[in-house]
């Protein structure tokens, strides 16, 4: 019987220092922690909107066959040709497709090497490359500038120029070389052939799609949502080697320096257009980085509320040059700084000062700050912390969102 009561004791008194434990560490808890409180991150925020269905409007030049036969395109897909250069061929009668593909490869090979690219599979460096020896020599310049030796470096310079040189010289025998095999090709094919020159500069493309002479920003005014909606462009069909009729669009060159993105925009999104003309523009579908630009043209809000809109780019893209229909997301403005809820925010005695309380560990700050966007709707506000602040808000854990 005494020891039933002893066991029961002990029982009774580990319950009551179980639940002694359990209120520590919730009291620990709680003035370690706000009760209502949020961790702090960097966040970006920004005004814009998604056009999803907008297109690519470029000024393009459509280039035709005058006579049936197989296409040959001389200019590469992408790259810059010049007024009165031959662009394309069109060969009548027989032709062997080999023969075309050895043309092709050439074209393609001139074209790298009259670019400033480097990283072709077709010319890698090795230990003897005219590359490799400049990357060498320039180590041998800083060895020579840490021991002080003018006349080495000097010497080293001199290497390195001629290695220069050379680099130059052997692309443009290369060149010279592609273009003899490409007479000596040309002098083998028994049929004629009709050239089509380029009457202007800019970037060829083999891909036509119908919408060349449709899509311009000078017809801005007669576009309407309705019809914008229901533009859709033809499916293009690569045509390098196959045999077309007379009348066949076989290529285009288009302008590289300004180009415009058409799409639609609701009444809310308009606005935004016309109160900050200067743009920011993000693609999903495409690889490069975002341009600047400006709205063109804003047409009269339909029955919906909703209008065209033009913005100009006069920044090349090269991947634009490869789409018609992209998801453009349109950007007015950014603001970078802590997301926190509006709540949180407490407002001080003179104009435009404001404050929140934050956690470090387990220390609480005022911290000033400035507040660079608010969203009343959503409740939340992006700030910053404000130059004269003791306690800098980017310092901090945790944003104190409510009081104990």
């Amino acid at each position: 019987m005494f020891f039933e009561r002893f066991r029961m004791k002990k029982f009774f008194v580990a319950v009551i220092a179980l639940v002694l434990l359990t209120a520590t560490a919730y009291g620990v808890a709680y003035f370690v922690m706000p009760v209502n409180s949020a961790e702090l991150s960097r966040y970006t925020h920004s005004v814009s909107f998604v056009c999803d269905n907008a297109f690519i409007v470029r000024d393009e030049t459509v280039y035709y066959s005058e006579s049936d036969g197989v296409v040959h395109n001389v200019a590469t897909d992408g790259s810059r040709v010049a007024q009165d250069e031959v662009i394309s061929t069109v060969y009548n009668g027989d032709i062997n497709t080999d023969t075309l593909k050895q043309l092709s490869t050439i074209d393609a090979n001139i074209a790298h090497l009259s670019s400033n690219g480097h990283d072709s599979d077709l010319y890698k460096k090795d230990s003897d490359s005219a590359e490799s020896q400049i990357a060498a020599e320039m180590e041998t310049v800083i060895e020579n500038g840490r021991a002080n030796s003018v006349e080495d470096i000097s010497e080293t310079k001199k290497d390195i120029n001629n290695a220069r040189k050379g680099t130059a010289s052997s692309k443009t025998a290369k060149i010279e070389a592609l273009n003899a095999e490409r007479k000596r090709i040309e002098k083998s094919i028994t049929a004629k052939g009709s050239d089509i020159v380029s009457d202007r500069s800019g970037i060829f493309s083999s891909y036509v799609d119908g919408l060349e002479t449709v899509l311009t920003a000078d017809k801005a005014e007669k576009f309407t949502t309705t019809y914008l909606n229901a533009l859709e462009p033809k499916t293009s069909e690569y045509l390098n080697g196959k045999t077309i009729v007379s009348g066949t669009p076989v290529c285009k060159v288009m302008d590289n320096h300004v180009w415009y993105i058409m799409g639609i925009a609701d009444g809310d999104n308009a606005k935004l257009l016309t109160e900050n003309p200067n743009i920011t523009v993000s693609f999903t579908n495409l690889t490069e980085t975002d341009v600047r630009g400006e709205l063109f043209y804003l047409g009269n809000a339909d029955e919906n509320g909703d209008s065209v809109f033009i913005i100009k780019v006069s920044t090349y893209l090269e991947s634009a040059f490869s789409y018609r229909t992209v998801s453009a997301k349109i950007i007015f403005k950014e603001y970078s700084g802590y997301k926190v809820p509006t709540d949180s925010i407490h407002i001080g005695t003179e104009i435009n000062d404001y404050f929140v309380y934050a956690r470090k560990g387990s220390d609480s700050y005022k911290c000033d700050i400035d507040v660079l966007y608010s969203d009343t709707d959503k409740g939340f506000s992006i700030i910053s912390a404000s130059e004269s602040a003791e306690n800098n808000i980017g310092a901090m854990d945790r944003i104190i969102v409510g009081e104990r």
